[in-house]
């Protein structure tokens, strides 16, 4: 089956830690608990939209210490992963997360191949297949050439650099992005960047540039800001908050089962906001994956 989403990011190795309280400089602190998981933004977009029934496929790097019980999950939940490349001479992309009680977060990332992207030929053969095509972290010369190819290949482009908008994008590749994309993701933080980027004061002021913005904004919901105007959309009720670890990447993954499905923007958004309530309930990106059943089910309690 040909892929409907191909996803360009990153497929780590998480290491997720929680304390206390983050220590001042040059202080420890005791560590409550560690443990590692299956994460990456690329990774896990891919991994929750295939588990809810799209199509897709993953476009990474990863060194030869990949984890084969990773490739194993991916491949068992139906991700299409021949542009799932190994960088030999490289070791895996690797994240250190480390939370508070308070749901903060710090990250530290050793971005392996994923940071030799730009030297290396671009991957395109799932995303030819593809009716869209999501771009998240990775190396912005990289990915403009992919979004140039694709948009001229008649891709609907969705352009989220996440928390990479901050420190490895800058105003002239993310305006030139922006511009070829179809869709924006970013969480308010990441807007607030967007909008600096883009020499805009609204979230409204860059459908100048882009047709629709998803603001994705925690336990406060999400906007969706378009021409036709905004919707306003709850978050889902989780049955705890246990790690925030990947749950906007499970927004996106829900947002896309909803685009597949041909629901409204609104219906799309509600999907995301119950696949993310999931997978908030355990520690790690990839460990409460819900079915498409469960997730359409609480949605339809979001109002």
């Amino acid at each position: 089956m040909k892929p409907f989403l191909c996803v360009y990011g990153h497929t780590n190795l998480d290491y997720i830690m929680s304390l206390k309280h983050f220590p001042e400089l040059n202080t420890s602190v005791n560590i409550q608990e560690k443990k590692r998981y299956f994460g990456g933004t690329g990774a896990n977009v891919a991994t929750m939209a295939a588990s809810l029934g799209v199509p897709t496929a993953l476009c990474s790097y990863v060194g030869p210490d990949f984890p084969e019980e990773f490739r194993s999950l991916m491949a068992e939940k139906r991700v299409d992963l021949r542009d799932l490349v190994t960088v030999e001479d490289q070791e895996s992309a690797t994240v250190w997360i480390i939370s508070d009680e308070e749901h903060n977060q710090i990250a530290y990332v050793h971005q392996g191949p994923m940071a030799k992207m730009e030297s290396m030929p671009l991957r395109l053969d799932a995303a030819r297949e593809s009716q869209r095509v999501h771009i998240m972290t990775g190396r912005p010369p990289y990915y403009l050439e992919v979004i140039k190819a694709c948009r001229q290949l008649g891709k609907v482009i969705g352009f989220d650099p996440s928390q990479e908008i901050h420190n490895v994008w800058n105003a002239d590749m993310f305006n030139e992005a922006l511009s070829m994309s179809g869709m924006l993701f970013a969480n308010e933080n990441e807007l607030r960047t967007a909008l600096r980027y883009a020499g805009k004061k609204k979230a409204e002021d860059l459908l100048e540039q882009v047709p629709i913005v998803v603001n994705t904004l925690g336990a406060k919901g999400s906007v969706i800001y378009t021409k036709g105007g905004m919707i306003d959309v709850p978050a889902a009720k989780a049955g705890a908050i246990v790690d925030t670890t990947g749950a906007g990447d499970a927004f996106r993954a829900g947002f896309y089962a909803g685009l597949y499905r041909e629901r409204s923007l609104r219906d799309c958004a509600k999907l995301g906001a119950a696949t993310s309530s999931f997978v908030i309930e355990k520690r790690g990106s990839l460990t409460n994956i819900p079915s498409w059943d469960r997730v359409e089910e609480r949605a339809k309690a979001i109002g």
